[in-house]
């Protein structure tokens, strides 16, 4: 499992589903070991090694704190990310499809570190240069009355700056080539990040002067988990951090192998926890299989654990097989089984070498 006493120590989390995503058992053991990365990256590593990054409809976040909290392990990547479409709004990702965000607006869940997520304004720093900053932070105040910038040495939130200078009967102060040496002192500015990544000017005014400061502005749009408070936090997607993992038993790989090829795949897989092989055509729960397989599947038909071996077919698992289900004499080089997307109650001889997705099952538990 590595040298414990190594930075990059376990990093992930072996999260098992069972039949569902909402049936989780946790498995408070390190997978491997791994670099720290962004969070888009976290996400593409977890989708292609497991089934996604962690949400809290998959995992337990009191078991996470103990176990992090005993490994020195702080803040991981969770699937959590704000709406593209609406810029107040935070979801967890969509593990079903595995792009976006969906379901519940969780902005004003007690989660949050602050109890609400930060939101982006911009301010002008000591070194008159425009700096993106939480929009609850306060600062003074630059007012705008048509032509007219007013400066106030009163100490307000973004919000509040707004409200004050529409009391003024006017707006937080918009910059243009024309007016710049008006700033001379840090205040709020009437810029902000609409929804996704949009920097626009309160008012009517419009501009398209620019001064960011450089680095900035930089955004919070990702979520990360801190177990020594087991709260969430906003972060910058491009900081790097340990993901934090979730695996389902049964694994769609969106990987284009030959059957050979993914039955390897499968069996090199096989953790502390499980091992794993090509999935059986008798998995039981053909109505999950399937929902996993259309949502998940980038090929319209995936490998299973069926083969053509001298003129019989047989099982990877080693279970038995009711040859009439399936052709005596297949065509030439049709000897290995798939599934279709669209029709998961019929088994499909094809060529063993094309290469398509297949399914992974981790099938039992191995003992210590």
């Amino acid at each position: 499992m590595g040298n414990k006493s190594s930075p990059e120590l376990t990093l992930s989390f072996l999260l098992i589903t069972a039949l569902c995503l909402e049936a989780v058992h946790i498995k408070s053991r390190p997978y491997k070991s791994m670099d720290k990365m962004n969070w888009t990256e976290a996400r593409l590593y977890c989708q292609s090694h497991y089934v996604d990054l962690a949400t809290w409809n998959t995992v337990k976040k009191g078991a996470l704190a103990e176990y992090f909290t005993e490994h020195g392990i702080n803040q991981v990547w969770i699937g959590l990310h704000r709406d593209p479409e609406k810029d107040s709004v935070w979801k967890w990702i969509n593990i079903k499809t595995g792009e976006g965000v969906s379901g519940d607006d969780l902005s004003h869940s007690s989660d949050w570190a602050d109890k609400h997520p930060k939101s982006h304004c911009a301010v002008i720093g000591d070194d008159q240069m425009w700096h993106s900053t939480h929009c609850s932070k306060r600062n003074y105040v630059y007012c705008s009355e048509g032509d007219h910038i007013s400066y106030h040495k009163i100490d307000l939130t973004w919000y509040g700056a707004s409200q004050y200078c529409q009391d003024m009967n006017g707006n937080l102060a918009t910059i243009t080539k024309t007016n710049t040496n008006y700033f001379e002192s840090s205040g709020w500015i009437g810029l902000y990040r609409q929804a996704g990544h949009t920097w626009s000017w309160i008012g009517d005014l419009s501009s398209n002067y620019s001064d960011w400061a450089p680095g900035e502005p930089v955004t919070e749009d990702c979520g990360l988990f801190d177990p020594v408070t087991e709260e969430w936090y906003s972060k910058a997607c491009s900081e790097e951090l340990h993901p934090l993992c979730f695996k389902d038993k049964l694994v769609v790989v969106n990987e284009n192998k030959t059957w050979e090829e993914a039955l390897s795949y499968c069996r090199n897989m096989t953790t502390s926890d499980f091992n794993y092989d090509i999935l059986s055509p008798h998995y039981s729960d053909y109505s999950y299989l399937r929902e996993r397989i259309y949502s998940r599947a980038t090929t319209d038909e995936v490998w299973i654990g069926l083969r053509l071996l001298g003129g019989e077919w047989w099982l990877v698992s080693g279970e038995e097989l009711n040859q009439e289900m399936l052709p005596e004499c297949p065509s030439q080089w049709n000897h290995c089984g798939t599934l279709s997307k669209h029709d998961t109650n019929n088994w499909i001889p094809r060529d063993c070498s094309e290469r398509r997705n297949f399914i992974c099952y981790g099938e039992r538990e191995k003992r210590e």
